[in-house]
């Protein structure tokens, strides 16, 4: 009877140990809990933080549009002046095909450039006469005149890419300077046609003139 006794005393306290938790757990147990709770409150209070963020950048829009929307006009306004006052200062600085010298130049009109008719033999005569009296004359195309030196040196380069040779002649107009891009001088209007059909072709313009 004595040893029944132990064995039901040992089996006992061995069943209250199995029962018994230690305490970590209880606290892990609890600490989830609780960031469970604080999880579903963080998801509860959610929207209306974002539904306050939305309306707060759509309040935000709305004056930047005001404010837009008050002087559009105004600024398109300002902007075509601006433009309109810089468009010709910019050519008329830049680029200009009349910078002639009235006392040293003649403009030829484009007529006069054409290249010459098939001509009779009863105008043989008037051909000679002609042809002696163009040999004194000297002829050059001017293709710009720039008040910017780097860019007479560019339309001379470009001119030398399709072969055409010119050059540069510095001159002052309405005491300004001016640096204007030429070719020639050529000794009669054949091969200033010539040159000038050349310079069509490639899409550039030029004036004829005639040296005094």
């Amino acid at each position: 009877m004595p040893r029944d006794y132990k064995t039901r005393a040992q089996s006992h306290s061995r069943r209250k140990q199995k029962k018994s938790l230690p305490g970590y757990v209880w606290l892990l147990s609890g600490l989830a809990i609780g960031l469970f709770v604080a999880f579903i409150v963080y998801l509860d209070k959610q929207p209306e933080n974002e539904q306050d963020f939305g309306s707060a950048v759509q309040h935000e829009l709305e004056k930047l549009k005001q404010q837009t929307d008050n002087s559009p006009k105004k600024n398109a306004e300002s902007k075509q002046k601006k433009t309109a006052a810089k468009k010709p200062e910019k050519k008329e600085q830049k680029f200009n095909f009349y910078t002639l010298l009235p006392e040293l130049e003649v403009l030829i009109p484009e007529s006069e450039t054409r290249p010459p008719e098939v001509r009779d033999e009863t105008k043989n005569s008037r051909t000679n006469t002609s042809k002696s009296a163009e040999k004194n004359k000297r002829y050059v195309l001017q293709v710009g005149s720039f008040q910017n030196l780097d860019d007479a040196e560019k339309l001379k380069a470009n001119l030398a890419f399709i072969g055409i040779t010119a050059s540069i002649q510095n001159v002052r107009v309405n005491n300004q300077a001016w640096h204007r891009v030429r070719t020639g001088p050529y000794r009669n209007k054949q091969q200033l046609y010539q040159n000038q059909k050349l310079l069509k072709k490639n899409n550039i313009t030029a004036i004829s003139m005639e040296l005094k």
